[in-house]
């Protein structure tokens, strides 16, 4: 069998091409233009190019295809909006406002009528609303990124540019675009292929020196037959909608029809002749294609509990508590119904009755019973039946003290049950593994115990594991010390590992975990602290997750950051929000310590900063023997110790060794 040949790029080929694409892109997009004056494409691009190098060339290529496609003035104002933009995105790149989906199209639009309002001043209306269209379509070419769809306004600025390039009446770029309108229209409703035939088509009709709307109607209609027909074979979805939009030049006159007809079949030609691969995946009943793959194998049952969740639980209020009044009104109908002074109590002196009551309820249901002393004197030597009154308050303040605590309870129940559906919903959703095939980062970890003193078994536990592309390092701390602190710890990493071993993300597995151990503390007060480390293989990143967790430590040569959560142990933290993550860079040389509370905390651990800036070894085993040691000689036996190390080698070293 003949073996068959692969074409290779040279090296360095890919990079060149990577840094060719802005400023030509840039160049060529300015062609594309709006009654000849505005190219909101090139400035499009320059948004999406970002800062650095990739935006500098961007603004260098407009700022030629400026002066070659352009008249003078034109293109003066597009190279400057284009410098301005860039300007923005490098001074303003550090910001979170920057990384929000509006950032780029309001800076886009912003500037650009920032310097063309300039020279409209005293111009007419329709001067104003070319360039206000303008604007929109270089905001909405500057958004498609936020959607991953930024191919899709290069193309379509391309389009625009070749517009004026026709032959015999012609349009080469009408063509491009009609070939364009019909390859979203497969992924997109009808509605929205109407909609974004109108857009494309008004582009085209603005092009002209004296902008109409025929395209626009034109290619709207071609877009909604489009999208009926969109699971028809590419040719035929083609002919037709080239039909509608023949026949609608009908209305415009026999000289429009031939040229309209010949442009829309030459679209649907070079839309069938593309290959599927290049081509969005079909739209089907509101959704993407049933083909495609759910992003987890338990999609399906996390819909239906989400659903539970938001049927029986999301927006529901919890009722209002009683109001203490009401066991005064229920003592005073016990008794005072029948007392011959009820009119003189409760109409004449209704106000100082009702202050007696007042002034007594914090005190009677603070005491859980009530007094003779919690009543002032007047109002006790007044009422004729006033040892009944009391007893009648008494056992009505016991039964509203039992109505809340088991209403208290009751709710406790029904928030950790709904707090339940949500987590599970959420586990199912998450429980996804993806694995990498490229290279990865190596590693070693070492960890190692000590119980306290006069104890056999350690209320510390320490294991590491990997799970797809991330390695996991997991320290607990039991409360207490010996056996109940070991059972705990022990039982709080092996619910965790296995977990994060099924696909579960930890913010989700850390939510549920919190969730169970609330109930089970309930019944045995016991609770667990949790000071996970996860570490991408790939991407080189590590994520904390620290629940009631001892400070960590990063060694980075000789400096030292320490690294700290203030949330609450498994078991005691009443948010429905996983604990606070954080995400830090890690490369070759860098160690990762965490501890226990036996070995530092946030109050005394100076010495264990010390110790770590000025230790130059490079084995985690070393390190951690090295710890346990020193913090032997400082603390004593007095607590629990767990000490674990994840190093990321050097190159000449990169590689696993057992754990």
């Amino acid at each position: 069998m003949k073996k068959r040949r692969t074409f290779t790029l040279p090296p360095g080929a890919k990079k060149a091409g990577a840094w060719l694409k802005w400023p030509l892109l840039g160049f060529l997009l300015c062609a594309g233009q709006v009654a000849g004056l505005y190219a909101p494409f090139a400035l499009a691009a320059v948004s999406i190019a970002g800062v650095r190098l990739p935006g500098l060339a961007a603004v260098t290529g407009v700022a030629g295809g400026a002066l070659v496609f352009l008249d003078f003035q034109s293109g003066l104002r597009c190279t400057a909006a284009a410098i301005l933009i860039f300007a923005a995105n490098t001074a303003l790149y550090d910001l979170p406002a920057y990384k929000k989906p509006y950032f780029r199209p309001l800076c886009t639009a912003g500037f650009f009528l920032l310097v063309q309002s300039i020279y409209l001043l005293g111009r007419s209306g329709q001067s104003w609303l070319l360039a206000l269209c303008a604007a929109a379509a270089a905001a909405g070419a500057a958004w498609l990124p936020a959607a991953k769809q930024e191919k899709w306004g290069y193309l379509c600025g391309l389009a625009l540019a070749a517009v004026s390039v026709s032959a015999f009446g012609f349009s080469i770029g009408r063509a491009l675009m009609m070939a364009l309108l019909l390859t979203i229209c497969r992924g997109w409703s009808v509605s929205q292929c109407v909609a974004l035939g109108g857009c494309l088509g008004l582009l085209v009709d603005l092009t002209a020196a004296e902008p109409t709307v025929f395209y626009a109607l034109v290619f709207g209609a071609g877009g909604a037959a489009g999208g009926l027909a969109r699971r028809l074979p590419r040719l035929p979805m083609g002919i037709c909608a080239a039909g509608v939009c023949g026949a609608l030049g009908l209305l415009f006159g026999q000289d429009v029809l031939p040229i309209t007809l010949w442009e829309s079949l030459a679209g649907a030609v070079l839309y069938a002749a593309l290959p599927e691969k290049l081509l969005p995946k079909l739209y089907a009943s509101g959704k993407r294609s049933e083909s495609a793959p759910q992003s987890t194998p338990y999609a399906r049952p996390a819909a239906a509990l989400r659903a539970l969740y938001d049927s029986f639980f999301r927006g529901e209020q919890p009722q209002p508590p009683e109001n203490p009044s009401v066991l005064f009104d229920r003592a005073a109908q016990e008794v005072c119904s029948t007392c011959v002074l009820r009119s003189d109590c409760w109409q004449s002196h209704y106000s100082d009755t009702y202050s007696a009551f007042n002034d007594a309820c914090p005190k009677l249901l603070r005491r859980g019973r009530a007094e003779a002393a919690d009543f002032p004197l007047h109002f006790s030597s007044r009422c004729v039946h006033f040892p009944a009154l009391l007893q009648a308050i008494d056992r009505q303040t016991h039964d509203y003290l039992l109505r809340q605590q088991f209403h208290r309870q009751l709710q406790e129940a029904r928030d950790s049950a709904r707090e339940q559906y949500a987590c599970f919903s959420e586990l199912l959703d998450q429980a996804a593994m993806p694995v990498s095939s490229q290279s990865r980062i190596g590693y070693r970890v070492s960890s190692s115990l000590r119980p306290r003193a006069g104890e056999r078994l350690c209320g510390d536990q320490v294991d590491s594991f990997e799970v797809g592309d991330g390695v996991y390092l997991l320290l607990c701390d039991g409360m207490g010390s010996g056996q109940e602190a070991h059972r705990e710890a022990a039982m709080t990493v092996r619910l965790l590992r296995q977990f994060l071993e099924a696909g579960i993300r930890p913010g989700p597995a850390l939510k549920t975990l919190n969730a169970a151990m609330k109930l089970r503390c309930q019944t045995s007060g016991g609770f667990s602290t949790v000071d996970l480390a996860v570490m991408q293989r790939q991407s080189g990143c590590v994520e904390l997750y620290k629940c009631g967790a001892a400070p960590s430590y990063l060694k980075r040569g000789g400096s030292v950051r320490r690294l700290y959560s203030d949330a609450p142990p498994a078991g005691l933290s009443d948010s429905p929000l996983p604990p606070d993550q954080v995400k830090i860079p890690v490369q070759a040389g860098d160690f990762l310590v965490l501890i226990s509370d036996g070995i530092a905390d946030r109050s005394c651990d100076e010495w264990l900063l010390n110790l770590l800036a000025g230790w130059n070894g490079s084995s985690a085993d070393e390190l951690t023997a090295l710890i346990l040691s020193e913090s032997r000689c400082r603390k004593g036996l007095a607590d629990d110790c767990a000490v674990a190390v994840l190093h990321l080698p050097t190159a000449a070293e990169n590689q696993k060794t057992a754990v």
